[in-house]
This record gives C-alpha cells, structure tokens and sequence, in this order.
C-alpha cells in the first residue's frame, strides 16, 4: 500500500536488511538479486599435463606442430587426418570410437606453441580451448605442457578435466617423450 505510514517509516530492524556503513564519498552500489531460476555463468574448469623429456625441443616441436598428424605419436587416437580442404582443421577418431574434429586457431615456431578448440565433440562441455608449449631445457631435454579450458555444462568440471588430464593429455605426452627413446 503507498499511503501505509508503517512503510513510509519503519520501525528499527523491522522490514530493514542489515545496512552497510557508506564512508563519505562512496556510492552504495546495488546489489544485484540472486536468482534460483538464473544461475550464475558456469566457471570455466582447466586440465594440464607437465612433462620433462630426454628429446630435443625441436624434435618434439616437429611432431606436435604437424597439427593433422595426432594419430602418428597418440596412443589414444585411432586416426587422424586434415580436413579436406583445410589442414587447419583435424578429423579425430579416438581408439574407442569417438569422433571429433578440432580447428587449429594459432601456431607460433619462434615460441613453440600452438592453440586449438573443438569444432564437433561429444562431450558436455563449451568453449574449448586447448594449448601445448614445448621449451628447451638444454640441448637434448625439453618440457612440454599441454592445457585446456572449458565450460562444464553441468557442475565444476573436475570430474571432466581429469579425464582429459589422466587420459588424454598425460598418456600421449609420455607416448612422446617414448618416440625419442625408439
């Protein structure tokens, strides 16, 4: 009711919030209302795998830089081929039968990294986007990281980015590092 004198004056700690003290100067920002019906953004999860290996950089470089090539040193992808028409963009068969198809968004040679996203996936997940580095520790040993982030479609993604942690990107970082040992 507008014409309620109750309203018009409340009484202390009645129909009140606990008031915050605005210091002179300061503009009391609102607060925006938390809605159960519109949740929050999901956050974005993040998987990495870190490996030191007894290769050169630029050996291992070659290899990871040959972008349609996956299936050559992977031991998780079945097959692996340019798309036609465009070799910025791989065709992916997983050894259990997944499909994927990733697209190649940068290279660098001079800093050893490149940068890729999903583009068809089945997986309950947005806004993938995954990165490998490759540095020179020495002459005959390097470092390679290889990491991704993405949006969850459901929860925090932990459970996610350790399935691409464990078994994708740890299992073919050792199968590289097994290349330079054959």
């Amino acid at each position: 009711m507008p014409n309620d004198p109750q309203r018009q004056n409340p009484q202390p700690g009645r129909d009140l919030q606990q008031a915050q003290p605005v210091l002179p100067g300061q503009r009391r920002e609102p607060q925006a209302p938390q809605h159960p019906q519109h949740p929050q953004p999901q956050r974005y999860a993040e998987s990495r795998a870190h490996r030191v290996m007894d290769r050169a950089a630029d050996a291992v470089w070659r290899e990871v830089r040959d972008f349609p090539a996956l299936a050559a040193w992977h031991p998780g992808i079945a097959s692996s081929t340019a798309h036609p028409g465009n070799p910025r963009v791989r065709d992916l068969v997983t050894t259990d039968g997944i499909r994927l198809t990733e697209a190649l968004h940068s290279v660098d040679d001079t800093l050893m990294t490149l940068e890729y996203g999903f583009v068809a996936h089945p997986f309950p997940l947005t806004d993938y986007r995954a990165r490998m580095e490759v540095r020179p520790e020495g002459d005959t040993r390097c470092s390679v990281t290889w990491t991704a982030t993405f949006r969850p479609a459901e929860g925090d993604g932990a459970a996610l980015a350790a399935q691409f942690e464990a078994g994708v990107f740890a299992v073919g970082l050792e199968a590289l590092e097994a290349r330079g040992r054959g």
